[in-house]
């Protein structure tokens, strides 16, 4: 991009014809920040744009929102067997108050503030022809793989509960084990990992809905991004033309 005289930001191709598709979120967002830097000079035309580099910024943001939250879908089972007193928390099967919401904070620490960095960048962009473009099919992507992502995973949990950890293919699993040489010899309690486990698996269920909740929330703050950022951007081109 360069200036011609007082017509504002002139786009260029540097790349010999080619655009250069984001390959990560932080390129993406280097992209769009350049985006709108270049439009609050001059609108760039939404030709500047093409369908296959818009799509790059869908792809990246899908491939973002399904592995954004993975870590929030493994430890939210294990909160929830934590707060039942199935597993210990730091050691304890009495947790603190204090361990409880640190416990809390690890499970949706990153969708969250994943979330809110979206937002920040979003928000305090300015959202021309291409930039808008380009925010779009990067929130859509993120939102399309943040929703595909908690529908997986919420099939699994029930899957795993009503069919894997069923009484009778538990039963059944137990006694495989039992029947081996080397495992009869440690004298495990059946009967108490059988009971074990039936607890566990009443935590899969809570867990499908509270991944949909944060993930329900991850999914607003972006939503509303789009819309502030928007806004932000229809404030400051009625200013400019007041002073035109």
């Amino acid at each position: 991009m360069s200036k011609s005289g007082d017509q504002g930001m002139v786009w260029h191709d540097n790349t010999g014809g080619k655009t250069t598709k984001p390959k990560s979120l932080i390129q993406a967002i280097s992209e769009i920040e350049q985006f709108s830097v270049a439009e609050m000079n001059s609108e760039i035309p939404e030709g500047a744009l093409p369908q296959a580099t818009a799509f790059s910024f869908m792809e990246v943001g899908l491939k973002s929102g399904l592995f954004s939250g993975l870590m929030t879908a493994v430890s939210t089972p294990l909160m929830m067997a934590a707060g039942q007193k199935l597993i210990p928390i730091f050691g304890e099967y009495e947790p603190s108050l204090f361990n409880q919401i640190f416990s809390l904070a690890l499970t949706i620490a990153f969708p969250i503030c994943f979330g809110i960095f979206l937002f920040m960048t979003l928000t305090q962009s300015y959202a021309g022809n291409i930039t808008k473009r380009a925010i779009d099919y990067l929130a859509g992507g993120v939102a399309t793989g943040a929703a595909a992502k908690t529908l997986l995973f919420v099939i699994l949990y029930h899957y795993v509960c009503f069919q894997i950890l069923d009484e009778d293919r538990v039963i059944g699993a137990l006694n495989l084990i039992q029947a081996l040489p080397l495992i009869g010899l440690l004298h495990l309690d059946y009967k108490m990992i059988f009971d074990w486990i039936m607890e566990f698996k009443l935590v899969l269920i809570p867990s499908s809905y509270f991944m949909i909740f944060v993930n329900g929330v991850f999914v607003v703050i972006v939503l509303m991004a789009l819309v502030i950022g928007r806004y932000k951007t229809r404030v400051r081109k009625e200013f400019l033309k007041e002073w035109e």
